[in-house]
């Protein structure tokens, strides 16, 4: 059976694996970037038959190009791109080397801090760009940092409703975050 979407997840064996899962079974192609093969092996025994395809490989490295271009002559242009990475830059080029005439979607997560101070980030004009920081959880006994299912939940949430920006979790007070 040919999937008719195309994602890609920059860092889904950690905490976006549950994200990739989704995606999977949404009947995307799910590409994902890591740099764990024993990661990659549980994310398929959880997947469901042909749809994640794991490009091993550092993101900070110059592989990332040939494993990105890989997937996009395989199978094709990336519809959605899901990245937590810090390396702006990066990001930059595997937008640019999403060939096609379509528009795609950048959910880009970052963390709480980014919210209040961020680099600049070059946007592809067939991209539309979206943010979403991760921020904490204020308990009874004091705060918390998000658990990956926390995450990888809101992130499918912000996927749904598509808004420019998200927040997962509290970021204010900032002073009240776990340290």
């Amino acid at each position: 059976m040919k999937r008719t979407n195309h994602a890609l997840v920059i860092g889904g064996t950690g905490m976006l694996t549950g994200v990739c899962l989704y995606l999977a079974r949404e009947d995307y192609s799910v590409s994902v970037i890591g740099r764990t093969f024993s990661k990659f092996k549980q994310l398929h025994v959880d997947s469901q038959p042909n749809s994640i395809f794991p490009l091993l490989t550092d993101y900070d490295t110059d592989d990332v190009d040939e494993e990105v271009n890989k997937a996009i002559q395989e199978r094709g242009p990336f519809d959605l791109i899901i990245s937590w990475t810090s390396n702006y830059r990066v990001l930059e080029r595997i937008c640019e080397m999403n060939h096609g005439n379509a528009s795609f979607r950048l959910f880009h997560v970052k963390g709480s801090l980014r919210y209040f101070k961020d680099e600049s980030i070059r946007i592809h004009s067939r991209c539309n760009y979206r943010k979403i920081y991760l921020g904490f959880v204020i308990e009874e006994s004091g705060s918390r940092w998000l658990t990956h299912d926390e995450i990888a939940n809101g992130v499918i949430k912000q996927i749904r409703i598509d808004e420019e920006v998200g927040i997962i979790g509290q970021i204010h007070p900032y002073e009240a975050r776990p340290r």
